[in-house]
């Protein structure tokens, strides 16, 4: 290797006719094969009569293939409309792909904005009726109990016409998903696109997701438990949670009543908290106001900060836990130590209050499953001025992030990324995913009744890439 020289000027040229640089994408073509991904989709599509239908032509893709190829080019790190050009460029990859024929940028954003919001939730429904084909296949139990989390996330667009788009906050022109996932799964159920302003739904909005979400888990599955973030709070939503028969645990805004409920514990009342060093955990009741029901339980946890920590904090939202006039003692150099705190409104009946508040805190994996869809997936962008294409961009990047968890489920080779939290499945990173399965360069090689996929020598992956496709041929047909 030490004596190899370079022999004068490279010559390039792009004319193998074999070669494709996205060889992974057969393990999301074989799986949505098995799944009959596409022709759910389209079923789901025409049973819809509350909009015209998205295309009545023949030619070209339909719009179940639409999605999917979408969601393929995202997978192989496409952020725009523009970058199908580059998978319908790939013309050796296209007997591999879920959809072969990827339509232009052009017709695909103009397909996309017949989209209507109707649309969109029957894809949906044809996602969570793949991924419970999946979990027949794989043996699993549908009564098991069932864990939803709530959660939205802002996305700066820019240009001077973003159809619904709205300042948020802290003052960029943004989108605000909100997005229901599946813990035990991993998986997105369901999503609702509004403009930035809206980061904080109404109660009724809320309430629609939340039943939107249950209705797309299958049938006979378990009880039902949501975990939601403080934005959420409503006693709408906590109504509708009642009238689905499902228990909740709710992050509470910290207000004068918050203050004062935590008055009521007394201090040889806390007790440590599981898996979070430092902090401890108390409870009482709390009945909202227009709550007509039983009085919920309270549960409070707290972190000690010491004065030092609180100086290096300054700005930080961690601040925000502690009492006012605490944190202002502290800046003062009054006290050396103060506690933030933090309120959780539930229903939930279990004899420990501090198992009850480890599983609320574990709520945050839905965050790195949003950051994940925004890093690692096409979510970082919603790409059109027009609403309707940005929300089938947005129903593809969920199908997307489902198809890597199915992978996850099916190849336990694909899933292993450490050590995960009990009752959480082991998800790899979209970046990393990319690298090991769909970003595979290979040539194509087509013998008899064969086709030879030939990946580069010495791909240290080869090994998982192949777990993963034998264990896609082991399900059965649809």
């Amino acid at each position: 290797m030490k004596n190899l020289k370079r022999v004068g000027r490279i010559e390039v040229r792009a004319d193998d006719p074999g070669l494709t640089a996205h060889g992974g994408l057969v393990v999301i073509g074989d799986l949505a094969e098995k799944l009959d991904l596409v022709a759910l989709i389209e079923h789901e599509l025409s049973l819809e009569r509350r909009a015209r239908p998205v295309k009545t032509r023949r030619r070209g893709v339909s719009p179940g293939e639409l999605v999917v190829s979408v969601a393929e080019c995202q997978l192989v790190g496409g952020a725009f409309f523009d970058h199908l050009e580059d998978q319908r460029a790939d013309t050796a990859g296209a007997a591999l792909r879920a959809v072969a024929e990827v339509p232009s940028p052009s017709a695909a954003l103009q397909n996309a904005k017949r989209f209507r919001r109707v649309h969109c939730q029957r894809v949906e429904r044809a996602i969570a009726t793949a991924g419970e084909r999946l979990d027949t296949a794989l043996g699993r139990d549908q009564s098991e109990p069932v864990t939803i989390d709530l959660d939205a996330t802002q996305i700066t667009v820019y240009g001077r016409h973003k159809q619904g788009a709205a300042r948020c906050r802290t003052g960029e022109m943004s989108y605000a998903p909100h997005l229901a996932f599946w813990a035990q799964r991993g998986r997105a159920l369901t999503a609702e696109l509004v403009g930035g302003n809206q980061e904080r739904l109404a109660g009724r909005e809320c309430a629609k997701l939340a039943s939107r979400a249950i209705g797309l888990l299958p049938a006979g599955h378990g009880p039902v438990t949501f975990r939601v973030d403080s934005a959420y709070y409503a006693i709408d939503l906590l109504e509708r949670f009642r009238r689905e028969r499902a228990r909740f645990t709710v992050s509470m805004p910290r207000s004068p009543a918050m203050w004062t409920a935590l008055e009521r514990i007394a201090e040889n009342a806390w007790q440590d908290a599981l898996d979070m060093e430092g902090a401890q955990v108390a409870e009482t009741t709390y009945r909202p106001g227009g709550w007509k029901h039983e009085p919920l339980r309270l549960i409070v946890r707290r972190v000690p900060f010491t004065a030092e920590r609180i100086a290096r904090l300054k700005g930080s939202r961690r601040l925000a836990t502690i009492h006012p006039e605490q944190l202002q003692m502290a800046l003062d150099g009054t006290v050396d130590s103060v506690y933030g705190y933090s309120f959780i409104l539930t229903d939930i009946y279990h004899p420990h209050t501090a198992w009850v508040e480890h599983h609320h805190r574990h709520r945050a994996q839905i965050e790195e499953r949003l950051k994940d869809t925004k890093t690692g997936q096409a979510l970082r962008h919603l790409p059109s001025g027009d609403i309707n294409a940005n929300r089938v961009w947005l129903t593809s990047a969920m199908l997307a992030l489902n198809l890597t968890a199915w992978c996850c489920d099916l190849s336990p080779a694909a899933a292993a990324s450490g050590h995960a939290q009990p009752n959480t499945p082991l998800r790899r990173h979209a970046h990393t995913l990319r690298r090991l399965l769909f970003n595979v360069p290979a040539r194509i090689i087509r013998t008899g009744r064969r086709i030879i996929l030939r990946l580069p020598a010495g791909y240290p992956h080869a090994d998982t890439f192949q777990r993963t496709l034998d264990a896609i041929y082991t399900l059965a047909p649809p």
